[in-house]
């Protein structure tokens, strides 16, 4: 199982747990748009980059895209990945005076495509077809009148399955798709982030973060943020 994690956790940033945020960055009635750029580090090596954006209803409702490019393994043979996902996010609770913090329910659905040596080398096409859905839970310290500290919680379950196409000519010159084979992974990530937060008066937030999470294995993802929420008065 833990080569297996090894093999997979790469292509399951597309299903990431951080999607478009905008909302979380915004008060409550307050219609938004905004964006998050990321990196993906193993606790070895650098894994990918993503570039999320997309928009939020009443800072209540958020939805929007994602796209993103990671490194991985297929069968021994370095590979990389391209991905998009169509996200959204739901603030179930807004942080205020009476409430201590926010909770915010987040999912998405994505589609990959694969591309490595072994693959090529088998005349072998592989794509995969995923979704996540977790939890979120955050609280903001006020610094000063422009300044904030967020600290977050987060947990979630991913699953992902891959299928390997080949193209096979028959006799009579026609080419046939035949699947090679499919596979499938679920897996539980928890871990939590620590960010700063800019309020511009009457502007847009501006948020650094970092987040630290971990598998069912307990091999480690540190992701490096910045996000930019934009309010419509």
């Amino acid at each position: 199982m833990k080569n297996a994690c090894r093999f997979f956790l790469p292509l399951l940033f597309f299903c990431s747990i951080g999607v478009v945020a905008q909302g979380a960055y915004l008060e409550k009635g307050e219609n938004g748009f905004g964006g998050e750029a990321r990196v993906v580090w193993t606790m070895e090596e650098f894994r990918g980059v993503g570039i999320f954006s997309g928009y939020s209803i009443a800072g209540i409702l958020d939805i929007g895209a994602h796209i993103g490019y990671m490194l991985g393994e297929v069968e021994g043979s370095s590979s990389s990945e391209l991905g998009i996902a169509f996200d959204y996010k739901v603030n179930v609770l807004k942080q205020t005076v009476r409430v201590p913090f926010s909770l915010q329910i987040i999912g998405s659905y994505g589609l990959v495509n694969v591309s490595s040596e072994y693959l090529d080398n088998n005349d072998l096409e592989r794509t995969g077809t995923g979704y996540t859905i977790g939890l979120s839970l955050s609280r903001n310290f006020r610094i000063t009148s422009f300044w904030l500290i967020r600290l977050n919680l987060l947990t979630d379950y991913e699953s992902i399955s891959y299928t390997d196409m080949k193209v096979v000519t028959t006799t009579t010159g026609e080419n046939v798709v035949n699947v090679d084979n499919r596979e499938h992974v679920g897996n539980i990530f928890f871990g939590g982030g620590l960010g700063f937060l800019l309020v511009f008066p009457r502007g847009p937030t501006l948020a650094v973060q970092a987040e630290l999470r971990a598998d069912q294995d307990l091999e480690l993802q540190i992701h490096p943020i910045i996000a930019l929420a934009f309010p419509q008065k």
